[in-house]
């Protein structure tokens, strides 16, 4: 793929999410994966009352972006085993734009959290929700612990175990080629 767009859907300024977004760009240096920070986009709370105004400017500049992209990767936080209000009320406005804001594009679903988990709770939300918005899965990975796997210093994976799948799973994603789970 030319050309990648990596987000998180945290609007935490020390996003652990964004850490690992961060983590892989670091890893895979010429796969040209782009981060784009979605804080950066001031979007109203999605209601029909607010869209009969029209449908926000950061909005249509952010959907264009992702017009570009031949490939997604989003790490979401988990909020009470669900996708983030704020990750939710961009993909409102980004499917008020077109429903299949994704483009009929791979992505590749991360997450993880201080929790043993790492949230995968809500990975299994927004894998069912993917393709409704365009995106063709190609994996997912949660790293539980975020806390004791990873280390802010060096800004790297501690744990061997959770680097190699990971960098497996990115792997198959850079290549376009779907990871059984």
């Amino acid at each position: 793929m030319k050309k990648i767009i990596a987000f998180t859907g945290s609007n935490n300024p020390a996003s652990i999410n964004e850490k690992l977004i961060k983590y892989i760009i670091k890893e895979f240096p010429n796969s040209r994966i782009e981060f784009i920070d979605l804080k950066k986009y001031t979007l109203p709370i999605y209601s029909q009352e607010v869209e009969l105004k029209g449908i926000p400017n950061q909005a249509k500049e952010l959907f264009q972006r992702f017009t570009s992209a031949e490939g997604f990767i989003l790490a979401s936080p988990e909020h009470n085993g669900l996708p983030s209000a704020f990750l939710k009320n961009t993909i409102d406005w980004l499917s008020r734009i077109d429903q299949r804001f994704f483009g009929d594009k791979p992505i590749l679903l991360l997450s993880t959290s201080p929790g043993a988990t790492g949230g995968s709770t809500h990975l299994e939300i927004l894998a069912n929700l993917v393709q409704r918005w365009g995106g063709q899965l190609t994996g997912r990975f949660s790293l539980g612990s975020f806390q004791r796997n990873f280390d802010e210093d060096s800004k790297s994976l501690t744990n061997s175990k959770e680097e190699y799948v990971l960098k497996n799973i990115v792997e198959s994603f850079l290549r376009n080629q779907p990871v059984s789970e």
